[in-house]
């Protein structure tokens, strides 16, 4: 995000060209270098008439300034925007807004001086306008006191005006979200004052390209919203959301920083799929967090087809916050076992939340969105009170002492006063700081090595225990062993699951553990989930074990149960699904040879009918009761859940409904249990169909006329993984 803006010169003319802000360029005699379309318009000059001659668009009165500038920006100093008056062709003046900045070499010299200009005349006259004290209140009533667009205010009213006149002209009315991308993690480490005059800039380069007909407005933080009315063609949209995108492929320059970020933008129109005003706002929003899943930097327009993925992450997104204030996220408690005695000497704080259409849900769904909405820290707080206030009564209720590990995410060591909270947290619930562990993951310090591991050293200091968990996933491993001095790594399940069938595998976690124990470093194996794990473990003396083979994560309640015997035992023959279902089938299963591909798709959610399109799953076993299948998504097991699967069986489309029954976790894939619904007379049609599949299976020749999965599960679901 952060690097110097050294361009090579047909890169910088492929920018220039394509910018629809106006972009000029000097070489170090102050002659004309580059002069795009955009400055054309602006000034009056044609680029044959000027490139190559002096810069005449500086008036006399404004040459010393910058003559003063120049220098500056020769000498590879970073100069903040200004606003001065620059010179038509034609002799009038106008009111612009100059932001320059050094333009380098390939060798990193500067070699001359680029400038971004936005006429800002029109917005003088606005100001000279608002004379009255009553007309500066009214201003303030509706315009962002930070970037000067109009604020969410304005916005609805305008919103709602544009909306009634497309109703009645019958025409198009295009609503644009924009949310910059990875705002929040740049503000939080450079500061509000750097992210201010970055919004500042933005709505700027908004401003410089609004048509006559557009309203461009901050919603608040960093959302902006475009209204493109009265729209000719659909082709329009795309070309503005293009110039918008084009925005942000130059550099910011703030201070002494040059900022590069960038946007996704989500889309709704009217009428295409948004009938009301609340369905424009929402599937505008809806379109930008798929454009985010997409790989951001991109814009979505909204189609009633978006799949579950998007629509999920949508509701949590609108949700969290109710969450976070009802503390509807709580924690589940993994015990931690001695590999020798299987005595539970620790246990990780697990957050889950409940969400009342989409069931448990977990962090890895819902912590991303936390730390862009900037819940993360309140999120943070609560959970660690929590674990410290349990802990801490089941030490005064006289059971052994252990130690309880919390995890933390990056932008919560970057709160300037986070190692003063974790304190106080501790002095309000009595707990003694050496009972509390704090897991970070290897990538979370790497990004931020220095502001981190002053931070853990403070927090060790204070006596709290500091493990890296995710352990090998990172390129600089044993580098951070050495400067960090953890009292604990967790290796990453990745590991585990592969020994001690896997000779690399097995390899690289014994020499972890060997490594550490040199160290004098405890090592936790996570992801211990079969006996031969479980064997091998022991024997090269790995200290601590944590899986699924010992226990699930589990409510307060059942880890003091736990507590009670102090101890943990391996468990044996660990159920892949609810066997009591699978006892009350009343019809066949037919047991694929490899598993069928087919598309999913939610049908209906808690009694209401919804609209989105399929997603790809694979269907473990069918019958004319059910169908066991695996997806990537995580749903919860509810009634009012309706599901449609569809797939080819015989040169046939068969499409089946029904509720899910049971789910379970597979190498961290969902399989489900589906049990259909379907009346009497289409279930002797399935059952026939069914029964010519078995047989065709049984003589082996149907694989072209089925659509069986023809790579492995892993790159089904994870189609980067092919090259």
């Amino acid at each position: 995000m952060l690097r110097d803006f050294k361009e090579t010169a047909q890169n910088l003319l492929t920018v220039f060209q394509n910018s629809p802000l106006a972009l000029i360029a000097l070489d170090s005699n102050m002659n004309v270098k580059y002069w795009n379309k955009t400055s054309e318009k602006m000034f009056g000059w044609k680029e044959e008439e000027i490139v190559g001659q002096a810069f005449p668009i500086i008036p006399d009165f404004e040459a010393e300034k910058f003559k003063k500038m120049f220098e500056g920006i020769m000498a590879g100093h970073s100069v903040p925007s200004i606003e001065a008056k620059r010179l038509r062709k034609d002799g009038t003046l106008i009111d612009a807004t100059i932001s320059p900045m050094p333009w380098y070499d390939n060798n990193q010299k500067v070699k001359g001086y680029l400038v971004i200009i936005n006429d800002i005349s029109n917005f003088k006259h606005i100001e000279d306008e608002l004379k009255t004290q009553e007309e500066k209140a009214e201003h303030m009533a509706y315009f962002d006191y930070l970037t000067g667009l109009p604020n969410r205010r304005l916005f609805e009213d305008e919103l709602r005006r544009n909306f009634e006149e497309a109703k009645q002209r019958q025409s198009v009315l295009a609503l644009m979200f924009l949310d910059l991308d990875g705002f929040k993690f740049l503000n939080d480490t450079l500061g509000h004052k750097i992210g201010d005059k970055l919004l500042k800039e933005v709505a700027f380069r908004l401003n410089g390209i609004r048509r006559a007909t557009d309203f461009v407005s901050r919603v608040g933080g960093d959302e902006f919203t475009v209204i493109l009315s009265n729209l000719k063609e659909l082709d329009e949209v795309h070309d503005v959301a293009q110039d918008i995108l084009k925005l942000f492929e130059l550099p910011f320059s703030i201070e002494n920083y040059e900022l590069f970020i960038t946007t996704s933008i989500g889309i709704s129109l009217y009428p295409y799929g948004s009938n009301n005003i609340q369905d424009l706002a929402k599937n505008g929003e809806l379109a930008m967090y798929r454009a985010k899943d997409e790989g951001k930097n991109k814009y979505q327009i909204f189609s009633p087809t978006m799949n579950i993925s998007t629509y999920k992450k949508f509701t949590l997104q609108n949700d969290l916050r109710k969450a976070v204030a009802e503390k509807n996220i709580f924690l589940l408690y993994q015990p931690r076992v001695d590999s020798k005695s299987n005595k539970i000497v620790g246990a990780e704080a697990l957050a889950r939340w409940k969400h009342p259409e989409w069931g448990i849900v977990s962090p890895e769904e819902f912590i991303t969105l936390a730390e862009e909405s900037g819940l993360i820290n309140t999120i943070g707080e609560q959970l660690l009170y929590e674990a410290c206030t349990q802990n801490k009564k089941w030490q005064d209720q006289g059971y052994n002492p252990i130690k309880v590990s919390v995890n933390f995410s990056a932008l919560q060591f970057l709160q300037a006063n986070i190692v003063d909270t974790v304190e106080n947290i501790l002095i309000a619930t009595g707990l003694d700081p050496k009972w509390l562990e704090i897991e970070i993951t290897e990538t979370v310090v790497m990004e931020n090595e220095a502001h981190i591991a002053l931070k853990l050293e403070q927090l060790r200091e204070m006596g709290i225990s500091i493990a890296i968990d995710d352990f090998g996933t990172g390129y600089s491993s044993l580098s951070y062993l050495k400067k960090l001095k953890p009292s604990t790594v967790k290796i990453d399940r990745s590991f585990i699951q592969q020994i001690p069938i896997d000779i690399e595998n097995t390899e690289i976690a014994t020499a972890v553990i060997k490594l550490s124990e040199k160290l004098k470093i405890d090592v936790v194996a996570e992801g211990v989930e079969t006996s031969e794990q479980y064997a091998y473990l022991r024997k090269i003396h790995c200290h601590e074990l944590q899986g699924y083979l010992f226990s699930k994560p589990v409510p307060t309640e059942e880890f003091e149960s736990m507590l009670k015997t102090g101890e943990c035992l391996p468990q044996t023959g660990v159920l892949t699904e609810d066997s009591s279902f699978d006892n009350r089938r009343e019809y066949f299963r037919i047991d694929l040879p490899r598993q069928l591909v087919a598309e999913m798709t939610i049908t209906s959610l808690g009694g209401k009918a919804v609209q989105m399109g399929m997603t790809k799953v694979l269907i473990e076993d069918i019958g004319p009761g059910g169908v066991r299948f695996t997806s990537n998504i995580k749903l919860p097991a509810r009634p009012d859940l309706i599901l449609k699967l569809k797939t080819y069986i015989l040169d046939q489309t068969l499409e089946v409904s029904g509720s899910i029954v049971w789910t379970n976790e597979v190498d961290n894939l969902q399989q489900y249990g589906l049990k259909l619904t379907i009346k009497d007379k289409l279930r002797d049609s399935l059952t026939s169909l069914l029964n010519q599949f078995q047989v065709s299976i049984r003589n082996k020749t149907i694989t072209s006329t089925s659509s069986f999965l023809a790579t492995s599960k892993r790159q089904f679901f994870s189609p980067k993984l092919e090259k």
